[in-house]
């Protein structure tokens, strides 16, 4: 079984790749949290003689807010009822100021009129708001790594309800909110082309996309994602570490996964993915034949090996099936 969310998820798939392409932003992370300490520092209170709340509780707090801020900002109200709840769920399970069995209600208290506060400052929710842009077209393009490697892995791979999109949700009750399947039916309507993938990106029809047709791959190559033959793929070029990519093979049959990584690096301001040219003359050993992408519907010919710009021309990642 393959999950990568479940009903008792601490932070879905979609909250941990923003905060998996965080990871690759050190020194844009250190110094947001210099700044926003100090930004907040007055809504910051005193508890038996220590802050409250305390310098982990806080990064846990500013690091969750990044995880599932909404794009474009906006619905605050409904983000602070969300977080206030986590965060007191949090703490508690901590056991380090306060706890299910001796909550400390003074403490938990700070920790509310902090969380409070900090969402009514304007210079904080302004470099909130941009961190979590940047963060937001990052972590869409990990989410659709992980589907695609998640989808084309030997295995079952499952879905929790409400992950077919963008799903920024936190522990339960966060991750048992209702979900709009309207919304999801109507995304599967709607077939790919390449110009409409920056709104794609933003419904999350790219995510859907990858899993829908992976979902049809297997059922069509049963008999490959049962028992089949694996063998990992390489990049040259120094692009190795940039790609994840593999085979899996039975008979005459065989599937290609392509999924990018550390896309900090390759990602300029403000575009939807990775521009062709920054795989340069990068190629990926690819067994010879005739393939199909089915994620775009594009043809492609191995000789050996296929240019990483060739298949990421379209989409961010790319799922090939062999044509017999």
């Amino acid at each position: 079984l393959i999950a990568t969310s479940t009903h008792d998820t601490k932070r879905s798939e979609d909250v941990r790749a923003r905060l998996a392409a965080l990871s690759e932003l050190p020194s844009l992370w250190r110094l947001a949290l210099l700044r926003w300490r100090v930004a907040n520092r007055g809504a910051r209170g005193e508890v038996n003689g220590a802050p409250a709340p305390s310098a982990k509780d806080e990064y846990l707090y500013y690091q969750t807010l990044l995880g599932i801020w909404p794009d474009g900002g906006g619905e605050v109200k409904e983000v602070k009822k969300r977080v206030s709840a986590y965060m007191l769920k949090a703490v508690r399970e901590a056991k380090e100021r306060t706890s299910w069995i001796n909550p400390d209600a003074e403490y938990e208290q700070a920790l509310e009129r902090f969380i409070d506060a900090s969402l009514e400052n304007k210079v904080f929710l302004k470099e909130l708001d941009a961190l979590a842009a940047h963060l937001s077209r990052l972590g869409k393009l990990v989410s659709l790594s992980q589907a695609a490697i998640k989808v084309a892995s030997p295995g079952v791979p499952d879905y929790y309800q409400g992950t077919e999109a963008w799903d920024l949700s936190l522990v339960d009750p966060d991750n048992r909110r209702a979900v709009d399947y309207r919304a999801r039916r109507s995304l599967l309507e709607s077939e790919f082309r390449g110009e409409d993938l920056a709104k794609w990106l933003r419904s999350g029809a790219a995510k859907l996309q990858v899993i829908r047709k992976g979902l049809a791959l297997r059922k069509d190559f049963r008999e490959l994602f049962h028992a089949p033959a694996y063998a990992p793929l390489y990049a040259d070029a120094g692009m190795d570490e940039k790609v994840c990519e593999f085979a899996l093979s039975a008979g005459l049959d065989r599937v290609v996964a392509v999924a990018p990584r550390l896309f900090a690096a390759l990602l300029p301001e403000n575009a939807p993915m990775i521009p062709v040219s920054a795989w340069g003359t990068s190629t990926l050993a690819v067994p010879e034949g005739e393939y199909e992408n089915v994620l775009t519907g594009e043809k492609l010919r191995s000789g050996g090996a296929l240019a990483i710009a060739d298949l990421l021309r379209r989409f961010p990642v790319a799922l090939l099936r062999s044509l017999r």
